[in-house]
């Protein structure tokens, strides 16, 4: 095969692998952000239901992510043999990138997304499975761990693997809020279905008020890494890499301009108008449209273009 369809598989793998990151990430935050004591109790089954269809394809995503991190190993062993598909298991270049932090980045995603998919299995398989403090703590530290390894593993290749460890926390952290943010509007978009108005305004408001503290550091921390990663202003409009960076940029400003509307407009319409949840949950739905691009972007990003020396 075309190094240009290598290329064209590894983005494609990169992107499935972090719609598996976002729905995990994404799921747990958002379970966490309204629970059964937040609710009546005669609403309790409508509780349950979210956290089911949450769950339900939080296992669908993370299980196409676990498969596509695999196969994303085996797709770099075939582009570096440079043999075709049977390169994809040549013994040698197996073992080279297995033991390199490419063989280290698959195996902490592999554990990751597995116990993300028990902890999401454990939600299904429970009447209530957040229902008392001992439970939500229980699944609380289970998600922060999901989420301390899928983001950290961002850190282990790539062109972010050079930089200090100052820089490496910071990312982990931006990666960390990135996919709660993108992986929490599906959740979101569902809850304008299920929810009564008084619900809808506790999950939408407590998201808010996270997302401001969030989009903060998504600002300091883009801001840091453009300063570290782009040597100069015209490497931004000369280089592949900083048109594609300016490209993803753009995205995440599209999505700050919804998360401005909604926390000012459409969030405080919903206790006012009778179809403001309508409202929300179509631009909750252009939202994650965008998203998805922003995502397509940072997949061709991290794969077919590194930063400019």
């Amino acid at each position: 095969m075309t190094p240009e369809i290598w290329t064209a598989l590894l983005i494609l793998n990169k992107f499935l692998v972090y719609l598996g990151i976002a729905a995990a990430i994404g799921g747990f935050s958002a379970m966490l952000l309204f629970t059964h004591h937040d609710a009546l109790s005669t609403r309790y089954c409508v509780v349950r239901q979210w956290q089911t269809t949450i769950s339900q394809y939080g296992v669908l995503f993370i299980t196409v992510g676990f498969i596509a991190n695999l196969f994303d190993f085996f797709m770099q062993v075939g582009n570096m043999s440079e043999t075709g598909l049977k390169g994809m298991i040549e013994p040698i270049m197996l073992n080279m990138l297995w033991v390199s932090s490419v063989g280290t980045l698959t195996l902490v995603r592999a554990l990751a997304f597995a116990i993300a998919t028990a902890m999401m299995v454990y939600v299904l398989r429970l009447t209530n499975p957040l229902n008392s403090k001992t439970k939500l703590v229980f699944f609380g530290l289970s998600a922060l761990i999901v989420i301390l390894l899928l983001s950290a593993s961002f850190t282990l290749s790539g062109h972010t693997n050079a930089l200090g460890f100052g820089s490496i926390s910071l990312i982990t952290v931006h990666v960390a809020l990135a996919f709660a943010w993108l992986g929490s509007l599906l959740p979101l978009i569902n809850a304008c279905s299920s929810f009564n108005r008084n619900e809808l305004y506790v999950l939408m408001d407590r998201f808010g008020r996270f997302a401001s503290w969030g989009v903060t550091i998504l600002l300091i921390v883009g801001s840091a890494m453009f300063v570290q990663l782009l040597p100069s202003i015209d490497a931004l409009f000369s280089s592949p890499y900083g048109q594609l960076f300016m490209l993803k940029i753009s995205g995440v400003l599209v999505l700050l301009v919804f998360a401005f509307a909604h926390k000012f407009f459409l969030v405080p319409h919903i206790l006012q108008k009778d179809k403001g949840h309508i409202k929300l949950r179509h631009s909750i739905f252009a939202e994650a449209c965008v998203g998805l691009l922003v995502l397509i972007t940072t997949s061709i990003v991290t794969t077919a273009v590194g930063p400019p020396m």
